[in-house]
């Protein structure tokens, strides 16, 4: 069997290191190779079309940036999700900043005045449509904490193993366990009114 050169596969690892010396064509193999996977998580997390592009290209940027110190202790699949993950944090706090500056009269346990007028109305069960159902599973996993939000989402939505979690996350398999758990306890709670059979 003849090998075609076009067709070889060259692992992550060994692209970064191509990166880390100013290869730009190996830079563009990583960005083809992971950006759905990045768009995915980002957009599941910020739930904006628009950010979510603008923050895909910021985690490449910091990928392209990070190159030359990046040590290959793990997957760079997983170290990518990493930096993913930490710029969707950093991208809700600062939006979270930015609203309490925005919302006058806002308290510390007030809230937002928009979001209590929205969780006092009751919808109509009997019209809630697939779509509905989905817009209200999406908010309530916005709603979640941080913590237990990306556990969720990179266990549920990107099929990640718990023990990937916990490295992306920086803690441990029992935590993301416990994450998890607690997040489709709430999620189930927050639902239950909606999804009622």
């Amino acid at each position: 069997m003849a090998k075609n050169p076009g067709k070889i596969i060259e692992p992550d690892n060994e692209l970064m290191k191509r990166v880390a010396k100013g290869d730009d064509e190996a830079f563009r193999m990583l960005f083809d190779r992971h950006y759905r996977l990045a768009y995915s998580v980002i957009y599941r997390h910020i739930g904006v079309q628009t950010q979510a592009e603008d923050l895909v290209q910021e985690a490449f940027l910091r990928v392209y940036k990070a190159a030359p110190k990046y040590e290959p202790t793990a997957k760079f699949s997983t170290w990518l999700y990493t930096v993913v993950t930490n710029l969707c944090l950093n991208y809700k706090r600062d939006k979270a900043r930015d609203r309490l500056r925005l919302v006058s009269g806002n308290d510390d346990e007030g809230g937002n005045p928009l979001e209590q007028l929205a969780q006092a109305v009751e919808p109509d069960h009997d019209s809630l449509d697939a779509e509905e159902r989905v817009r209200m599973v999406q908010e309530a996993i916005a709603e979640l904490p941080e913590n237990q939000r990306m556990a969720l989402i990179l266990s549920r939505y990107e099929d990640k193993s718990y023990e990937e979690v916990a490295e992306i996350l920086d803690t441990t398999v029992a935590a993301v366990k416990s994450l998890t758990s607690r997040a489709r306890e709430t999620l189930r709670e927050k639902l239950a009114r909606f999804f009622d059979e």
